[in-house]
């Protein structure tokens, strides 16, 4: 039989391991691959395990205070909350006028688009249901 496995030979010459590594070794190119790769892979950051002796501590953390509130901690009154936000609304970066017109005007066209879609959608489907079950 010409299909069967166990008569068809091989045409092509079997290497051996170390021949094909003896080729490898002779093309440029691959060396020069090969260097670029070991470049690369060395430049990247290492990521430290947990089994490196070298970045443990040897002495374990001190826990925190789990007490209630520090005495340091104070409660803010009415009229410190006021002047702490009026602090903060001075670091905003308001807008301009002509900022707060194009701002009104594109909410304005975009609110006008959904409104519209939606309409027609309601439309559409109110059409559909009345004409099926009409």
């Amino acid at each position: 039989m010409a299909n069967d496995p166990d008569e068809m030979t091989p045409d092509v010459e079997e290497t051996t391991a170390a021949e094909t590594a003896a080729a490898i070794d002779d093309d440029p190119a691959i060396a020069e691959a090969e260097a670029i790769a070991e470049q690369v892979a060395s430049s990247r950051p290492v990521r430290k395990t947990a089994t490196d002796t070298k970045t443990k501590k040897g002495r374990a953390t001190p826990k925190q205070k789990r007490t209630g509130a520090s005495e340091e901690e104070k409660r803010t009154g009415p009229i410190e909350f006021v002047s702490q936000s009026v602090e903060e609304l001075k670091k905003v970066n308001w807008p301009t006028l002509n900022q707060w017109q194009q701002y009104f005007w594109v909410v304005l066209v975009f609110v006008l688009f959904v409104i519209t879609y939606i309409s027609l959608l309601d439309l559409g489907i109110g059409a559909g249901l009345l004409a099926i079950f009409g």
